[in-house]
């Protein structure tokens, strides 16, 4: 089936194609034949050199091919079979080319004109008509065979080499320089092809949707009619009022409720403070938060009945007549098996929060244990290369034991305060390279991220201070580094090391540095989904431009 669309939507580009091109290609085949002309004209007159001249009036076996070409564009009957007349005049011109070609003599003067009018019958081909890619490839390819064979024949390569070479060398480059032409010819008219046809089809949707809509105000009387009996089936207690706060309707659920309650039962135009008295203020505050600000309500509220006490979840929606609030329906639904559900959640939820956070304490004491090891083992072998090594990997999994810890100290297990981590983290690695004269300057805003996201954050930040502390001052030592957190948008963030020191080599690159620091930082800019660039002016900077995907799918889903 998408084959198929896909034949469907070439044959429709072909067409439209050929026919939007057709004033073009009448103009040009029709300047090309005068100009021939007159061209030939002169020729016959003013070259007195019967071969040249010879060569000149053979040439004229085109003329007839683009006559034809432009005739049958004036009937409007054969506009349907332009692309197979096209093919085949052009087959024949293909044919003419190999029979000037064995009817001439290498060795005559005039030859070289041969291939140059062969050229020039290449280009015809791709600049004045407007057939398939694979046509005008063909074709091309056809007019090349012609052209090949009549040489041989004739015997140019035997007679002049160096001519035949050369001439093979224009007439092939000359095809591939019309077949990239046509190549951009044809996906300009294809790219305003497709814009035109989407504009079409959004026309067609647009049409659409307006009958849609005049449907849909048809069918609004109907469904208006329905509207008391579908809210009298509802099992949840509704009923709107007007500005007056008086009632307008009631739905038989809530008119049941009063007559057990012993409430009013006749309650369309009386007061909602009659009817309860006992209503609260709150209530009636919603109510009239409602009619001015035109949103949506959701709350709570306990009642005290007579028989039981009743949690509802209340909903007040507005009701709009000419952009202007004047009812606003509650919708009172019964909540209290659901209230212990959520409260036996609630006590189960705390539970589970107290074994995270002691989750996130051991592994942050099982982490201080790997690096306590570490040292040990960095002891017994006093090796200085080795010893930097362990140094790095001590860092990055202090880095990692950085994390839960403040996922232990935090309130909320699922956000991490990305300004506070950072700080920390910076103040370790300062703390590890305390021997060298090198400030720091922190220009943090206030983040919340997820552990996923704050996880690989801190390992790339681990990686540019201990970069920047490692090489960026290797005479003076000392020197200032700045690390700076700025929210740019919604969920976009952007992460930077600086530093004022000598600055990245010259031939240095991200994609393509084999050292591990980099590499690592390639695959955790990737698993934030972020960019990376690099700046060397007056010292190495780095910008980490970040997605906060976790914490604004959590908003999204406090917000629904």
């Amino acid at each position: 089936m998408e084959s198929f669309s896909k034949k469907n939507l070439n044959k429709e580009f072909y067409n439209y194609y050929l026919e939007s091109s057709l004033p073009n290609m009448r103009n040009g085949l029709i300047f090309t034949s005068v100009l021939f002309t007159v061209f030939a004209a002169i020729s016959y007159f003013l070259i007195t050199d019967k071969p040249e001249r010879e060569y000149y009036m053979r040439f004229g076996i085109t003329l007839p091919f683009f006559l034809v070409s432009i005739i049958v564009m004036y009937i409007k009957p054969l506009r349907r079979h332009l692309n197979t007349i096209y093919i085949i005049i052009n087959i024949f011109l293909c044919l003419s080319i190999f029979f000037v070609g064995i009817s001439s003599n290498p060795s005559q003067k005039g030859y070289e004109h041969y291939f140059a009018w062969v050229m020039l019958t290449i280009i015809g081909l791709y600049i004045f008509y407007r057939l398939s890619m694979t046509s005008l490839i063909l074709l091309g390819i056809f007019q090349l065979l012609c052209f090949f064979s009549a040489a041989l024949i004739i015997g140019t390569y035997r007679i002049n080499p160096g001519l035949f070479i050369t001439n093979m060398f224009f007439v092939i480059s000359m095809s591939s320089l019309g077949v990239f032409m046509t190549f951009l010819i044809q996906s300009l008219n294809r790219k305003n092809f497709i814009h035109q046809k989407a504009l079409s089809e959004n026309n067609k949707k647009l049409l659409a949707e307006i009958k849609e809509r005049k449907r849909a105000e048809e069918d609004h009387q109907r469904i208006a009619k329905q509207y008391a009996d579908t809210l009298d089936s509802i099992p949840d207690w509704i009923f709107v009022v007007d500005a007056d706060k008086r009632f307008v309707m009631m739905n038989t659920a809530l008119k049941e409720e009063h007559v057990r309650q012993g409430f009013f039962q006749d309650c369309i135009g009386k007061k909602i403070t009659k009817v309860y008295p006992l209503i609260s203020k709150k209530t009636l505050d919603d109510i009239d938060e409602v009619f001015t600000t035109g949103k949506i309500l959701i709350g709570e509220q306990r009642l005290e009945l007579i028989d039981k006490t009743l949690y509802g979840e209340t909903r007040k929606v507005p009701i709009f007549r000419d952009n202007k609030v004047v009812q606003v329906i509650t919708i009172m639904r019964d909540r209290s098996k659901e209230k212990e559900v959520e409260e036996l959640k609630l006590r189960n939820a705390e539970q589970k929060e107290v074994m995270l956070r002691e989750i996130h304490h051991r592994v942050k004491n099982n982490l201080a244990i790997v690096i306590s090891l570490l040292n040990l083992q960095t002891q017994k072998h006093p090796n200085e290369y080795l010893q930097r090594i362990m140094k790095d990997i001590e860092l990055r999994i202090r880095s990692m034991a950085l994390i839960h810890e403040h996922l232990y100290h935090s309130e909320n297990l699922d956000r991490i305060p990305l300004a506070s981590y950072l700080h920390d983290l910076a103040t370790i690695v300062l703390s590890t390279f305390s021997g060298k004269k090198i400030r720091m300057q922190f220009q943090l805003e206030q983040v919340d991220v997820s552990i996923e996201t704050a996880l690989p954050l801190g390992l790339i930040t681990n990686e540019l201070l201990t970069n920047a502390f490692k090489y960026a001052f290797p005479i003076t030592q000392d020197g200032t580094i700045y690390l700076n957190l700025k929210k740019v948008e919604d969920d976009v963030c952007i992460l930077s090391v600086k530093d004022n020191g000598v600055g990245l080599p010259e031939n240095f690159s991200l994609q393509h540095e084999n050292s591990l620091g980099m590499f690592i930082i390639r695959i955790l800019v990737e698993q934030v989904d972020g960019t990376v660039e690099f700046t060397n002016d007056h010292g190495a900077g780095f910008f980490i431009r970040f997605k906060n995907h976790g914490m604004v799918r959590r908003q999204n889903l406090v917000n629904k």
